[in-house]
């Protein structure tokens, strides 16, 4: 049997760490601001001084809305959320100004959009598009897709997986409806700096994680690999060719997932490049309990169960989590906890001494 696990520590306090696990907002807390409103087919809650622009995204969300609905013949019902900082940190902890579907997929309905009034406050916000608003107003194609996704009966645990289903609703409807957004689809800005990480293989496992900054990045990567997927596809027979693909809610290794995309797509490894290279984050060896070092920094352990049979690990709260043969599964907490120890504490390094592992220390 083989097991490989990866330690990453979290680059900066701007990691996104709330687009994956952090509380999503509700339409309740929204509501209960009090704040001036807009009705119609798609209602638009809006902080004080932001109506233009609200009203603005509020009609670019509903002509989006209506596209997705013939697309895939359903109806989902929204409503749309324009914040400034103040008010969006008293209805989700998710970091400012990272977009957010309403809600989460368990509590849904009700669904909806929570967007910043001000994404250019963000400091590197120049560096992913010259026009902050027209790039609020992709995102929220972006997360209106995982909405249809989650209806689609496509919902899916893959980091990876599950922003190309919402990035390839919202190239369809780019390519459709909305020219001016057509140089999001071709990949980063040229002004974003290097980044850490730059494998596919990464995000998977780490998703937002990465940080706010190499997260857009790879947004626009995938932004590109949900264009090139739709190619020679309408958007409803693509749909429906990725479901039959991926029926398995497992979550499957990036090579497993690599082979089945080129056949979904023959050649996409090729177009997309260094971003198919395996993961960047280099081996390290497993410490036991008695030798791990205390950090408070955050951190996130992934565990590879390449063996035939389900493996069982326990973190530091004795939790226990049975990872499938062939696929893996993430861990998130502080290094104190995480750093080895989660899996030596539960007897498993014990019993696996030469435990290959992955490790990066920011």
């Amino acid at each position: 049997m083989r097991v490989y696990s990866i330690l990453a520590l979290a680059l900066s306090l701007v990691a996104a760490r709330g687009a994956f696990g952090q509380e999503k907002p509700t339409i309740e807390k929204i509501v209960d601001l009090h704040l001036s409103h807009a009705s119609g087919p798609v209602p638009v809650y809006y902080s004080s001084g932001f109506e233009a622009r609200a009203l603005k995204y509020q009609k670019a969300v509903i002509a989006c809305q209506q596209w997705y609905n013939q697309q895939v013949r359903k109806h989902v019902d929204i409503t749309l959320a324009v914040l400034n900082k103040e008010d969006w940190e008293k209805v989700t902890d998710v970091p400012y100004p990272m977009p957010a579907n309403v809600g989460g997929w368990r509590s849904l309905p009700p669904a909806g959009l929570l967007v910043p009034a001000r994404f250019e406050d963000y400091p590197n916000s120049a560096d992913f598009a010259d026009n902050a608003e027209l790039l609020v107003q992709n995102i929220a194609f972006h997360e209106l897709g995982h909405l249809y996704v989650h209806y689609n009966g496509m919902e899916i645990d893959d980091n990876l997986l599950a922003e190309l289903y919402a990035n390839i609703f919202m190239a369809a409807y780019v390519r459709a409806q909305r020219p001016d957004m057509i140089p999001f689809l071709q990949g980063p800005s040229p002004k974003l700096p290097p980044e850490r990480y730059t494998s596919l293989e990464d995000v998977q496992y780490l998703g937002a994680d990465v940080g706010f900054t190499n997260y857009g990045w790879f947004q626009f990567q995938i932004y590109r690999m949900g264009d090139l997927l739709l190619r020679d596809k309408p958007l409803r027979k693509l749909l429906a060719e990725l479901k039959r693909t991926f029926n398995d809610p497992v979550q499957r290794p990036f090579k497993e997932v690599a082979t089945k995309l080129e056949f979904v797509h023959p050649g996409i490894a090729k177009e997309m490049g260094d971003l198919w290279n395996r993961t960047t984050i280099p081996y390290a060896t497993p410490k036991r309990c008695a030798e791990a070092g205390n950090s408070d920094k955050d951190s996130e352990v992934v565990v590879m169960n390449l063996s035939a049979k389900p493996v069982k690990i326990r973190s530091g709260n004795n939790t226990s989590v049975m990872v499938a043969p062939n696929s893996w599964y993430t861990l998130e907490g502080h290094s104190a906890i995480l750093y080895m120890p989660i899996l030596a504490c539960a007897s498993f390094l014990e019993m696996h001494p030469r435990l290959p592992t992955y490790r990066r220390n920011s």
